[in-house]
């Protein structure tokens, strides 16, 4: 995939108009830069025997609080559109509920008009369109650790050394992100004052990058003993180092829906032969009780809490862990969210 960096708002206005379907998009007229009370370009759209007039504001780097100037311009005609290089799927989200029309670079489309509606999100695979700067990565494993923090204190006021400290990110690192985190309207404030904005957009933005089984090693071991908190309490006594557990045991221990199937725990070695031989366990293929699962990022191991004498992985991780798990674990998660008490220590 070829990369094609764009470095100004004139270079994205030249390559939306290179890249729109002229079939669909007719270019009424290009308004001059910051052009007062106006857009940036005005076009036409017909499709499906429908039209619309749209003013079209293009930003590089589109942000929560762009959507908030649009939405004050209201819907009448023109419409008011974003455009922009790249649209996250959580400010695209923000955009759809909104009721405002945006597009990137990159194949996303959303255009919304009384009698016309276009729905697409189909990426060029030969080329991607991006801004000269690295990309944020606020769901990669490490970066994970802020989301974590805020989520299972979610009315908490932080001090951005604060956050720091916590975490083990450095100060440049929990800047970044979380005037990242600002941008797409899920937190705000400044250095010492940092809050949770939008508790559910971030949880969501992050479940919908998340893949637990590309962040974890998974080992599967089974044992004779039938109940999973006489299994987990040798374990807590019997494995040296620190572990703590997650999926449904812990989903279990915190709001009990389902029968647990398995008895997940995170520990950053695997047992040994004789921690095997002493806790009385044997690895198998699958179809094992107990699940041990090496983390990729030590962040799971913050954020955790004693729930009826059992260490335990936030509520937030615990919903993370299961929704993709399979055995159910989707109706847990749905559950363990909509309990009153969710990330309420």
């Amino acid at each position: 995939m070829k990369d094609v960096v764009i470095h100004s708002e004139v270079e994205l206005v030249e390559k939306l108009q290179s890249i729109l379907d002229p079939k669909v998009f007719r270019l009424v007229s290009l308004e001059p830069k910051h052009g007062k009370g106006r857009g940036d370009i005005e076009f036409d759209v017909h499709y499906a025997g429908h039209t619309a007039n749209f003013i079209a504001e293009c930003k590089l780097r589109a942000t929560v609080e762009h959507l908030a100037e649009l939405q004050k311009k209201g819907k009448g005609a023109p419409h008011p559109l974003l455009v922009t290089v790249r649209l996250t799927e959580s400010l695209a989200t923000q955009c759809r509920e909104r009721g405002i029309s945006c597009l990137d670079l990159n194949g996303r489309i959303w255009i919304s008009a009384p009698g016309l509606l276009i729905e697409r999100h189909v990426p060029n695979l030969s080329i991607r369109y991006r801004l000269a700067e690295p990309e944020i990565r606020f769901f990669s494993p490490k970066s994970t650790r802020l989301a974590r923090v805020l989520l299972d204190q979610r009315d908490r006021i932080w001090r951005q050394t604060d956050l720091a400290a916590l975490t083990g990110l450095s100060q440049g690192l929990v800047s970044r992100l979380l005037n990242h985190a600002a941008s797409q309207g899920w937190v705000a404030g400044k250095r010492g004052d940092w809050k949770l904005k939008a508790f559910d957009a971030l949880l969501d933005a992050w479940a919908q990058q998340d893949d637990w089984r590309k962040r974890t090693t998974i080992r599967q071991y089974s044992t004779l003993e039938p109940d999973f908190r006489v299994i987990a309490q040798r374990l807590v006594e019997g494995l040296p180092g620190e572990l703590v557990f997650t999926q449904w045991f812990a989903a279990s221990l915190r709001y009990p829906y389902t029968t647990p199937p398995a008895l997940s725990v995170y520990r950053r070695q695997f047992p040994s032969a004789e921690d095997l031989k002493r806790l009385d366990l044997r690895e198998v293929a699958n179809g094992g009780k107990l699940w041990i699962l090496a983390p990729r990022d030590e962040g799971v191991f913050q954020a955790v809490h004693q729930v009826n004498g059992f260490p335990s992985v936030c509520d937030a991780q615990i919903y993370l862990d299961l929704i993709h798990a399979g055995l159910r674990g989707d109706d847990q998660a749905k559950a363990l969210r909509e309990w009153e008490g969710f990330c309420r220590t």
